[in-house]
Order: C-alpha cells, then structure tokens, then sequence
C-alpha cells in the first residue's frame, strides 16, 4: 500500500516538471502582453493549488498507516491507599525544671564552699557555708536553758500529778518549757540557713562566689548554679491556629543540630493559655538525656504530627494543575476502544508531604494517573502508555 502511494506522488511530481507549458514564460514576459501573462499566472496557480491537495491526501494516508507513532507518550502508576502523618516544624529552646542559682538567705561572710564545678550532689548535701554570726553559741546557751526548763516542768508535772503543790507553779513550768523549746527551734532554723545545701540531685555547673566573700540575700548574691540534665524538655511556641490539632501525646521529631542528634518523642504538656502577645501557646516535648549532652537553651528544630489519615491517596504535586476557574486536577489513564486516552480528573487537595500532595477527594485508590507527559495531554486524547 506504500509503494503504491510513493508511485502516485512520483508520478504526479514527473507530470508537473515534464510537462511542456503551453507557451514559455520567458516568451510572455518578453511580449509584455498582459493579458497573456496574466492568463498563464491563473494556469500555473491552479496546478500549484492541484499539486497541494494531492500532497495532502499522500500524508493524511501515510499519517493513517502509523496513527499509533503520532501519539503522545505518556507513563503512569497505580494509586493506592497508605498511612499519611502530616507534621509542621516549628523552633524551639530545651530547658530544664531543675536549673537555679543558688542565693544565701542569712547576710555574713561566705566561710566554705564545699563542692567543685562539674561535681555531682545529692539532695540536701552541703555545699557551702556561712559565718553563722554567733548563732552556734546562742543555740548552745539555749539549749542548756531548755534542759534547766524541762526538768523544772518535769518535777512540777510529778508533783501536780500527785496534787502536790500550786497550779500556778505548774503553769508556769510548763510556760517556760514550752518557750524555751521554741527558742531553740528558732535557732536551730536560722542556723541551718548558714548552711547551704542542694535542693535537689544534680550538678554543679558553676560557682559565682570566693571564700571570704561578705554576701546577702538578694539579686546579685548568687553563689552558684545547680543543673540536673536527666530530665530535659524542649519548649515551643505554637501559633494558636493548631490549637485544635495539636495536644498531648501527639508525635513529634526532636533536631538538635548543635550535637547532631534527632530523637523522636511525643508532646508532654500542652499549655492551656493563648499568650496575647504572639496568640501562641506552650508545649513541652520530654528528652532522653542518659549522655548529659543535651544542655539548656539548646536550639532545637521540632517537627510536630498534626494530621493524620490511615487511607490517604498521595500523589506528585508535579502533576497537579490548576485550570483558570481555580480548581485543580490531574490526569488519569483510562482504557478506550483497544488503546488509551488521557482523561481529566477533577481533584481536591489536601496536605503535602515532601513531593507529594494527598488528595482527598476524585481519586480513587487503584487509579492509574498520566505522570511523564502529564502537562503536554489534553482531556480525552489518545495516548501510548509506556507501560
């Protein structure tokens, strides 16, 4: 069939440049005839105008011989349904509960400091002390007082039990006694106020004061910081717009670049106020801290799930488009009469993950979707699948 067309044109070329005109066209030109000239134009327009249609129907046949050639070519895949956690990254700072610095509550002269920096402390152990300004002697002195009352009390309480002697006696024994032990108790508190000891276990990160130092209490007046690493958290600043999707126990990825770890935890404490001055709120996000590498005011990066679908259809974004009414689409890859054609889907989307977009509606799982070749197919056109 072919090489019957290729004769067709063939022939129909050695026709046109064989054929003698009926009279030259130098001739006319030279006889300036213009009626001749004007004749022959018309003549040679009308064999031109032949010639076209002819070339025409030769490609429109050789076209129809190799249809499938002209084709765009398109590839695709099978969509199908999996787990979308969708997460938002926000900035925020690690810090500790257990981080103070340590203030004398009497005024003297800072006598000892007991620990070092970097050294490990128990709960309530000394690590500093006081001039305690002759308290030790004043609570001596009231101690001794304090036996004198009691054993007064004690004779009188004998002899009143046995109804010997007068209740004022008694009474006034007993008022003693009992003002004699809340002297000493008084005593005894502002002399541990001398003695300073830490608040909890820990570790002594930095000492601000030298023996012999005159201190008191107040701004200024510290005399060291005490740190426990074992319990760190980080804190973010949420934008009150998550407030529905973000709460306790949801997942997060914790990034501290600063000492290349990313640790992966879930939020602890969501605070229950908006902050008016940045309408944002508080979440804490609870670290491991077995290595004591994790420090306070570390910056960390944190990602936080706020949305999550166990069906989701996730797709390219790059084949997404969006048509001038602003509704977005894509095409899918639909079986027609033994071939192929690319068929427009009306789509709605949803969040992105990386490249990909979830759609949340017009897509069904197991669809076939036009990926290579998506933006060069029009709606209903025939395509070749590179399957």
């Amino acid at each position: 069939m072919k090489s019957s067309y290729f004769y067709l044109f063939s022939a129909l070329v050695l026709t046109a440049c064989q054929s003698k005109p009926s009279e030259s066209v130098d001739s006319l030109i030279a006889s300036a005839d213009e009626a001749a000239l004007r004749a022959k134009r018309v003549e040679l327009t009308d064999s031109r105008k032949a010639l076209d249609a002819e070339i025409k129907r030769l490609d429109q046949a050789i076209a129809g011989l190799n249809a499938e050639a002209s084709l765009p070519l398109v590839s695709a895949f099978s969509t199908t349904a999996q787990r979308f956690d969708h997460f938002v990254s926000f900035q925020g700072t690690v810090k500790t509960m257990q981080n103070i610095l340590v203030y004398p509550e009497l005024p003297g002269q800072l006598i000892e400091i007991v620990a070092r920096e970097g050294e490990k402390v128990k709960k309530d152990q000394i690590i500093a002390r006081l001039d305690d300004g002759g308290l030790a002697a004043q609570l001596a002195q009231a101690q001794s007082q304090l036996a004198l009352a009691q054993t007064v009390y004690d004779r009188q309480k004998r002899l009143w039990d046995q109804e010997i002697g007068s209740e004022i006696q008694y009474l006034q024994a007993q008022t003693q006694f009992e003002s004699a032990v809340k002297v000493v108790e008084a005593l005894n508190v502002q002399l541990e106020k001398s003695i300073i000891r830490a608040p909890f276990d820990g570790t002594i990160d930095q000492i601000f004061k030298e023996p012999g130092t005159i201190v008191a209490p107040g701004p200024g007046a510290e005399i060291l910081r005490i740190v426990n690493l074992e319990n760190v958290f980080v804190e973010v600043d949420v934008p009150e717009s998550h407030v529905g999707a973000i709460m306790k126990g949801s997942m997060a990825k914790v990034s501290l670049s600063a000492i290349g770890k990313e640790i992966n935890s879930k939020i602890a404490r969501v605070s229950k106020v908006i902050n008016p001055a940045n309408r944002s709120f508080t979440v804490e996000i609870e670290l491991p801290n077995n290595e004591g590498l994790i420090r306070p005011n570390l910056m960390a990066t944190v990602e936080i799930n706020d949305y999550t679908s166990e069906n989701a259809v996730l797709i390219p974004q790059s084949i997404v488009s969006e048509n001038a009414q602003g509704q977005q689409y894509c095409f899918a890859l639909v079986s027609e009469n033994g071939g192929h054609v690319a068929r427009r889907l009306l789509i709605k989307t949803g969040k992105t993950m990386g490249d990909l977009i979830e759609v949340v509606d017009g897509i069904e799982p197991g669809s076939l979707l036009i990926t290579e070749g998506a933006k060069k197919v029009s709606d209903n056109q025939p395509v070749k699948w590179l399957n």
